[in-house]
């Protein structure tokens, strides 16, 4: 009896038939395998399994089943049929594929119980993800994928680092807390690769970047995978850490701002995927509280729901209209009701409003900050709350769904898979906010927690109260405008370029003026002459060799001649005459 199937594995696996079936059935083929993989999600019995030798070492176990990994597990394979479910109509294996693989790279991820089977299944997420953005196949999405994949070997240099001095250092192979070993080489490695793939400020402008770029079905599979694997990885290795209280306070704060300025609707629920993700970084830095480290993971798993059910709505916008700006939208409401409800309990959710599963899903962080008495991290994620209001419900929410048209746009009908994604996405947010204690039996840690407190209602409907009527008095000032906002991505992209305008004044003359020289000569001195010298030696000598044994096997060839008459009774004679031969032979080797 098998006693641990690995669902990562038979998503990952299994997606390879796609290329190779036919047409009319690869969307059915991917529901039932991404609705197979979620099966054996929620089969998966805790413990630990498999082994492995390598290079004469024996590493044991390499899966790891617990309420964490299963947590993650679950919600990743999920929307991962979510996803299959929302792109069901499109004619396209690859992008298809890429999402299973996707789904199936971040399940590995999170039953890695050593840390090489962990980075293998890390770095399928990064080339998974470009696979999706050139997906879109325009020159914008080739260039964003290029830079993503830039950025992610660069995270994946210092992690594989890392993993090497630990291993060397520690002669472990095993993937758990790292804080044992808090401040060594090895550690900051690990934790820069981690934070990279978190989009942590300043190095994170690779997501507004990238995501936005892909197709609508792409931009459903990246937001969920590659930052919420580094939020259980961080979870994993890293709880307790308190630099992360810090950098993800000023994270949440950081989304929200550049989410205020942005026209693009994928760009600015980018940027509050940052933003969200921050509140994540900074309970695994509250970690010293069992809320901290339930609240990211809580927040985590509910944060890839309402997201999700964002982003699908704002696809279903662009796959509508063909429009993506703001400045383009308005009144979509009227042509779309599914699509608005869908985003405004998105919407609802992701600001944390009571019966949503925001609600109950972040609030432990704020309260695990208020525990230890943190205020910076505590007045930060409170004011980032205010900005998610402000900038998802208020900015996107109006001029997307109510305010007066900005241009003339024709409205497409939705495929019905799109509408029943959305749907269920939104039943489940809905579903989980009234629920929050059966959610919370899921969660890695015991704690016991009561986010329907009247305190905790009250101030949540203040900072709504205030934040709307903030909206309403600066109203003309948050309208969007149609610019474009510069990044910590500006360093890089200018930085390349000037890196190149360098090589041009420097090594490209030096190449031609001194090198260039340098190998001319040797061509024409050197190389060239002994070339001549070995052609005249081939030519007087080897030569006469294929020569010789061309000779000899024609001679040998017209001797043997003479047996071919062509007649029957001819071999058949020799055939004899063999015959003979053998059996005389055999009589004087058995003699």
């Amino acid at each position: 009896m098998i006693d641990f199937i690995h669902p990562g594995l038979v998503l990952i696996l299994g997606s390879l038939l796609l290329p190779v079936l036919p047409k009319n059935m690869r969307s059915f083929y991917s529901v039932l395998l991404a609705m197979s993989g979620f099966i054996l999600c929620l089969m998966a019995n805790p413990g630990v399994y498999g082994s492995l030798n390598l290079f004469g070492y024996t590493i044991s176990p390499i899966i790891r089943v617990d309420k964490l990994s299963l947590l993650f597990a679950y919600i990743f394979s999920f929307i991962g049929l979510i996803g299959i479910i929302y792109c069901y109509h499109i004619d396209d294996w690859v992008q298809q594929l890429a999402g299973l693989m996707y789904a199936g790279a971040s399940i590995g991820v999170s039953f890695a119980a050593d840390i090489l089977s962990f980075y293998l299944f890390w770095e399928m997420l990064s080339f998974l993800a470009v696979l999706l953005i050139w997906s879109q196949r325009t020159k914008e999405a080739t260039s964003a994928g290029f830079r993503y994949i830039m950025v992610h070997i660069t995270g994946g240099l210092f992690l594989f680092a890392g993993v090497m001095i630990y291993i060397y250092q520690t002669g472990s192979f095993d993937f758990f807390s790292f804080m044992n070993h808090s401040g060594e080489l090895f550690w900051w490695f690990i934790l820069i690769g981690f934070m990279l793939s978190a989009a942590v400020p300043p190095i994170h402008a690779w997501l507004p970047d990238a995501y936005p770029s892909a197709t609508i079905y792409g931009s459903v599979f990246l937001n969920p995978f590659t930052t919420k694997a580094a939020v259980y990885a961080l979870i994993r290795g890293f709880p307790g850490a308190e630099i992360l209280i810090y950098f993800g306070s000023v994270m949440a704060v950081y989304g929200v701002i550049y989410a205020l300025l942005e026209n693009n609707l994928r760009r600015l629920l980018s940027y509050h995927i940052v933003s969200q993700v921050g509140y994540m970084v900074a309970g695994v830095g509250l970690g010293v509280v069992t809320l901290g480290l339930n609240g990211s993971a809580s927040h985590a798993f509910n944060h890839i729901l309402y997201k999700c059910l964002l982003f699908m709505s704002a696809g279903s916008v662009i796959y509508a209209t063909g429009k993506e700006k703001m400045t383009e939208l308005g009144d979509f409401a009227r042509y779309a009701p599914v699509t608005a409800i869908s985003f405004f309990v998105g919407a609802f959710s992701i600001a944390g409003f009571p019966l949503t599963n925001g609600f109950i899903g972040k609030s432990p962080i704020i309260s695990a900050a208020g525990d230890i008495h943190n205020t910076f991290a505590y007045i930060l994620l409170n004011i980032a709350t205010c900005g998610t209001v402000i900038s998802i419900i208020c900015k996107m929410g109006y001029y997307t769904f109510f305010s007066d048209k900005k241009t003339d746009y024709t409205v497409k009908q939705l495929p019905a898979n799109m509408k029943i994604a959305m749907l269920i996405t939104s039943a489940l947010c809905i579903i989980i906010g009234i629920l929050p204690q059966k959610f919370y039996t899921y969660l890695p840690y015991p704690m016991r927690y009561e986010p329907y407190s009247i305190q905790h209602i009250l101030d949540t409907i203040a900072i709504f109260s205030f934040t709307g009527l903030t909206f309403i008095i600066f109203l003309k000032k948050l309208k969007p405008k149609p610019s474009i906002n510069l990044d910590t991505d500006w360093f890089y992209r200018i930085g390349a370029k000037g890196f190149m305008k360098t090589l041009d004044v420097t090594v490209v003359p030096v190449e031609y003026r001194f090198i260039n020289k340098l190998w001319r000569r040797l061509m024409d001195r050197v190389i060239i002459p002994a070339g001549n010298q070995i052609k005249t030696a081939e030519t007087a000598k080897v030569s006469r060799i294929p020569l010789f044994l061309s000779n000899l096997a024609k001679t040998f060839s017209n001797e043997i001649s003479i047996f071919q008459s062509g007649k029957i009774q001819d071999y058949a004679f020799y055939m004899l005459c063999g015959l003979a031969l053998l059996v005389l032979l055999m009589f004087i080797i058995i003699k």
